[in-house]
């Protein structure tokens, strides 16, 4: 078939072909399109260079975002936030070793291992984006903290990751953690001045609170009472600490130890020496002191990390623990494997939580 031109090539002097019955072109055609070709081609490669170089010249640049190198700064709804997001120039991180997979697989209903409202925690991985200056943790808790075990745990994971302080220099980013605990203690024990002056004197940028297995430790737990003398206890942590970010922890779970003597037995043994027996079964009123510390958590817009759900809830946390031969004989404290886990668990948490994986 043949190409010949058509009658508008003669007014325009532009290569329209159009087709007839021949079947191939002539040489001097042939070398016409090719040219014309080549031409069209260097024409949209210049106007591709041209449109590019406007787009990044003064009149077409859009204005620069105040702190799009930070991820923070650029959020525009902190209430929005589900995770803490990675932040541009942050100190370099030791990652962790087996990041989510700290949980043993024997733990039953196990839930994700987060910090929940990980949002509140923006203050204090603000520092630590900073690196200006080591972030100050303080654990306060009862006698799963001053047992050393448990805090000894995550302060190792945390300095791990994320950094020692420098001694030398105090300008200088990594984590300043320190405890107080007491055996035994509830959150009326550190109702007084002299904790107070305590906590404020260590100027904490984060605090760690994980109080409420002795609160729960019986059948007489009252969630009102309990909700009342937290009210009481936070009013005057805020007041020391007025700067500090509070972060609760629900109690890992723990049994109740009952005694009883059969006296049938007695009888029929005529034994006249009461046998005492001891049994365990797992404390109902820990999980409702759990679900009250997250719900108070919740309502006040404070960051919490719910050990006693994540680690199987209601009875399976108490079995998760004996299975894993991690509590010890008295059915409330754990062995120093057991603290060990927990202190990994919440450091890992909180970095995840600081960190964006």
């Amino acid at each position: 078939m043949k190409l010949k031109r058509s009658t508008t090539d003669s007014m325009t002097g532009l290569p329209h072909w159009q087709a007839s019955s021949g079947t191939g072109l002539s040489g001097s055609q042939s070398s016409s399109r090719k040219f014309y070709m080549i031409l069209a081609g260097w024409a949209i490669l210049l106007g591709v260079a041209v449109a590019a170089s406007l787009s990044h010249g003064d009149a077409g640049e859009a204005p620069a975002q105040p702190g799009a190198d930070n991820a923070f700064c650029t959020m525009a709804d902190e209430d929005t936030l589900h995770t803490v997001a990675a932040l541009d120039g942050f100190p370099e991180i030791t990652p962790l070793a087996q990041p989510g997979k700290s949980m043993p697989r024997s733990f039953r209903a196990a839930h994700p291992n987060v910090v929940g409202q990980a949002e509140a925690l923006l203050p204090v991985a603000r520092i630590l984006a900073d690196g200006e200056r080591p972030l100050r943790v303080l654990h306060i808790g009862d006698s799963h903290v001053a047992g050393k075990n448990f805090p000894a745990a995550v302060k190792a994971e945390l300095t791990r990751c994320l950094g020692s302080p420098d001694p030398t220099n105090d300008a200088c980013g990594g984590i300043d953690y320190s405890y107080v605990a007491k055996n035994g203690a509830t959150t009326q024990t550190f109702l007084n001045g002299t904790y107070m002056n305590t906590f404020a004197q260590k100027r904490p940028d984060l605090i760690i609170l994980s109080l409420g297995t002795n609160e729960a430790h019986g059948m007489g737990y009252r969630e009102d009472l309990h909700q009342k003398q937290l009210d009481a206890f936070m009013q005057s942590l805020q007041k020391a600490c007025p700067e500090a970010t509070v972060l609760l922890t629900t109690p890992p779970g723990d049994y109740l130890r009952s005694s009883y003597v059969n006296y049938r037995q007695m009888a029929r043994s005529k034994q006249k020496t009461k046998q005492v027996r001891y049994t365990k079964r797992p404390n109902p009123m820990s999980s409702r002191c759990a679900s009250l510390l997250v719900d108070y958590a919740q309502s006040h817009g404070l960051p919490y990390w719910d050990l006693f759900n994540i680690c199987g809830g209601e009875q399976a946390a108490q079995r998760n623990w004996s299975a894993g031969h991690y509590l010890r004989p008295d059915g409330i404290h754990f062995t120093p494997a057991g603290y060990q886990l927990q202190g990994k668990l919440l450091a890992e948490a909180l970095v995840t939580a600081f960190i964006k994986p």
